[in-house]
């Protein structure tokens, strides 16, 4: 692949900046950044890099749930990986990172067509499979979790997606011997007739509170909500330390 250019070197190590992983091969990232359109001339793109990041992705998601919610099904960790994974949740992550700014991309795209779901789920898919190839599972890793998984149980809490947190709560908590979480009106506003509350929760260490809302019960899910994915990440970590053995010094052996 052709070497880049000194300015695309720059606007290349901004993303760098972005995503926190100085490429030692940063013509990975290049090529991950570098649209199908491209194929019409006869470059190289980010095709086969999103075939691989999207398994990548696959797989740590489904190690993360698998060592970090052990107390759900089957069925309930395939929906759950298959929702993480999902268009939406990575095209937002996209956006986020700002990726669509750097692609390079054929004449005939404009920039709405490069902010589009899919283009921007593709651009984080071959970004990950980038981060794999240049730094191996641990990279990977610290890239899932801080752009996917930690941002998908914020946006999750944030918007209210918490049927039921209080129990999967409960559950994470005895499945990890931490007791029972205990629940706190921190605070109440307004009339007697109308008032709104802020709830607390306390599970081990993890503390968490919930926006004011018009009931104690919506407010106990809503920290509840929180309190879950601050214990699920904090699990994962004490399940992926740093020093992981051997992971990046595994020979890839095919027959």
């Amino acid at each position: 692949m052709k070497k880049p250019s000194a300015h695309r070197l720059k606007r290349l190590d901004e993303v760098c900046t972005h995503i926190g992983h100085p490429f030692r091969d940063v013509g990975l990232l290049d090529l991950a950044l570098s649209h199908s359109s491209l194929g019409n001339k006869g470059l190289p793109n980010y095709e086969r890099l999103e075939f691989l990041g999207d398994a990548v992705l696959g797989f740590l998601v489904a190690e993360f749930l698998y060592r970090c919610v052990p107390e759900i099904p089957e069925g309930e960790l395939t929906a759950r990986r298959s929702l993480m994974v999902s268009r939406q949740p990575l095209a937002e992550v996209g956006e986020s990172l700002g990726l669509a700014d750097y692609v390079h991309a054929g004449r005939g795209l404009t920039d709405d067509n490069l902010r589009s779901p899919r283009i921007l789920a593709d651009l984080v898919e071959a970004v990950l499979g980038a981060v794999y190839l240049d730094g191996g599972i641990r990279a990977a890793r610290r890239f899932v979790r801080e752009f996917i998984i930690d941002r998908f149980h914020r946006d999750a809490a944030r918007v209210g997606n918490t049927t039921d947190a209080k129990t999967r709560l409960n559950q994470l908590a005895q499945s990890h011997g931490l007791g029972n979480p205990i629940y706190e009106i921190l605070t109440t506003v307004g009339p007697d007739h109308n008032p709104t509350f802020t709830v607390a929760v306390r599970v081990g260490d993890v503390q968490a509170a919930s926006e004011e809302v018009k009931s104690k019960q919506a407010g106990e899910q809503q920290a509840a909500a929180s309190a879950y994915a601050q214990l699920v990440a904090r699990l994962e970590g004490d399940a992926n330390p740093d020093q992981d053995p051997g992971d990046d010094d595994i020979p890839l052996v095919w027959s």
